[in-house]
């Protein structure tokens, strides 16, 4: 039997999935949900984090939202609502961001190195989850030329690319410890309001809100890289 497969029942088991009776299906039960808030809670991701959100999200206007890397991948943690009226951008906190396809994961791989960063993208290659428009980055020599000019200028740019008529602009949080970044910051909006010049304008305070992030970062550092096959 396959890992998910066999995994799927001793969740149910333990309360922590729920199969539906007609379609067989599992999902999440709530008590799971409940565990990642009471992790949440008692770290103080809420207290510490949520007022740097709230700011950067009151300054630019904007849809702001912070994910955390684990294991090569990318997880949303934390979100603020900027936009009070007209065009809204509310996705969900769902699946994380892909990697060489979002603005979010551009902007982590630049703080590795180029052969790190390679590795992370080849476990699920350049193949976009089904809900995606597209991607600016296709190949691993697109993927290290883009790497290599956010490092030059510390943040990623999202254009049409995960959701058509939505830009984004995401900076790595840095860790203190000199590796990796530990997550991202960004900051997206329709992109009829979103240009680069608008770019520019949030840069001082997206830059500004990844290094507070950074300094007082909640969240245990557990693995960031996810490990690579031997052989």
């Amino acid at each position: 039997m396959p890992r998910a497969r066999s995994t799927h029942p001793i969740l149910s088991d333990r309360d922590f999935a729920i199969q539906d009776d007609v379609t067989q299906h599992y999902r999440l039960a709530i008590r799971t949900a409940a565990l990642g808030l009471r992790f949440f809670g008692n770290i103080g991701l809420n207290e510490v984090c949520q007022p740097i959100l709230n700011r950067l999200a009151q300054r630019t206007g904007e849809f702001v939202r912070v994910c955390a890397a684990e294991n090569g991948e990318l997880v949303w943690i934390a979100s603020a609502q900027g936009s009070s009226e007209g065009l809204r951008y509310d996705p969900t906190m769902e699946a994380g961001p892909a990697l060489h396809a979002t603005a979010n994961g551009r902007a982590w791989l630049s703080t590795l190195n180029e052969a790190d960063a390679l590795a992370q993208v080849r476990r699920k290659g350049f193949i976009l989850p089904r809900d995606y428009a597209g991607s600016s980055v296709t190949s691993e020599q697109q993927l290290s030329e883009e790497l290599r000019q956010i490092k030059e200028r510390g943040y990623a740019v999202s254009a049409d690319e995960s959701v058509i008529g939505i830009t984004g602009f995401a900076a790595p949080i840095p860790d203190r410890e000199g590796g990796p970044a530990l997550g991202c910051v960004s900051v997206a909006g329709p992109s009829v309001r979103m240009p680069q010049s608008r770019g520019r304008e949030i840069m001082p305070d997206l830059l500004t809100a990844a290094k507070e992030l950074g300094q007082i970062w909640p969240i245990p550092r557990f693995k960031k890289l996810a490990s690579m096959p031997v052989g």
